[in-house]
């Protein structure tokens, strides 16, 4: 493992166009700092010297700043992104790799906090590299370990399958509605010995587990089809096995019986929540239970897990989570 300087790597400059109302509209995808299909506003007519192919963008500010997409296709770029163009002639594989270290680091800046040009510049990255040669080779050790091309990863889209979200009810509703809310039982790993009790931590990796430990006293199995949630970035995650957890974690149990895409519906509102937390202001208990967030509902007032079982079977990345998945409602 050595440490390369994003500088050493990338030219790093700043995307060009500041509005898409100074655009027409085309056919070239505009990539803004949003945190949702790969940061992309719409399609628009963009002059060719503002086109950009096979780089990164980084975020610099949004709900969260440093967030690093991969885009092997032509597009444009708003200025609110850095736009990592590479040096040298990279595979597909690393500079999928290098965005999703970017993302390992995400927790390190907030609205309050952003990541601009030059902190972008003189980032540090871990690579299983010797040197730049051996980097811009197709058999390197990131090529062999990141084996499936880019378009493997990109979900094909039917727009013509997607329902108007407009059609349906909408209303602002309190988290505590839908669950119960709950702080885990224990505060340190360390103390735990190893065991087969997959245990839910602050972390934002892996579905929120820390490793399989053994359960300590007084500590309560949570049922599978329960949402966690971290205290320290607001990560939200679903829950499809028995875990435990410990108390710098926030679990959610479902009030009335929920779906799994009603489950992963929720823990994306939460997602989309994360912006107001950071290390220095962390999400308590407090703090959730008064958090509202946009559901449809029925008619009758009810929940519309319909409705939400059909928004989220048709969004564009559902297959491929849905065929991993055991559900469990």
């Amino acid at each position: 493992m050595n440490d390369f300087i994003i500088s050493e790597l990338f030219t790093v400059d700043s995307g060009k166009i500041h509005a898409a109302k100074e655009l027409g509209d085309g056919i070239f995808p505009l990539i803004s700092c949003g945190d949702t299909t790969n940061g992309l506003v719409g399609f628009f007519d963009i002059p060719e010297e503002l086109l950009h192919k096979n780089s990164i963008t980084v975020a610099y500010n949004g709900s969260w700043p440093l967030l690093s997409k991969f885009h092997p296709y032509e597009f444009g770029a708003k200025d609110d992104v850095a736009v990592l163009v590479p040096k040298f002639d990279l595979p597909e594989s690393v500079l999928v790799y290098v965005a999703a270290l970017f993302n390992r680091s995400t927790w390190r800046y907030s609205y309050g906090r952003k990541c601009f040009r030059e902190k972008v510049r003189n980032q540090r990255l871990r690579l299983p590299i010797a040197d730049i040669a051996e980097l811009q080779s197709k058999e390197n050790a990131i090529t062999k370990f990141v084996s499936k091309a880019t378009r493997d990863y990109l979900p094909k889209l039917n727009i013509s399958s997607k329902i108007k979200s407009q059609s349906l009810t909408w209303k602002n509703e309190q988290l505590v509605k839908f669950f119960h809310l709950k702080r885990g039982d224990f505060h340190s790993l360390s103390v735990l010995g190893a065991g087969n009790v997959p245990t839910i931590a602050r972390g934002f990796e892996d579905n929120g587990i820390a490793g399989n430990f053994e359960m300590p006293d007084d500590a309560e199995v949570y049922a599978e089809g329960s949402l966690t949630i971290s205290t320290v970035g607001g990560d939200a995650f679903v829950q499809l096995e028995k875990f435990i957890a410990t108390d710098n974690v926030i679990v959610c149990r479902p009030i009335i019986p929920m779906d799994t895409p009603t489950l992963f519906f929720f823990s994306y509102l939460l997602n989309r929540q994360k912006w107001r937390y950071s290390y220095g202001r962390q999400c308590y208990m407090n703090k959730i239970t008064k958090l509202e967030l946009p559901v449809p509902i029925t008619g009758k007032g009810e929940l519309n897990q319909n409705a939400i079982r059909t928004l989220v079977s048709r969004s564009p990345y559902w297959d491929i989570v849905n065929g991993k998945l055991i559900n469990v409602s």
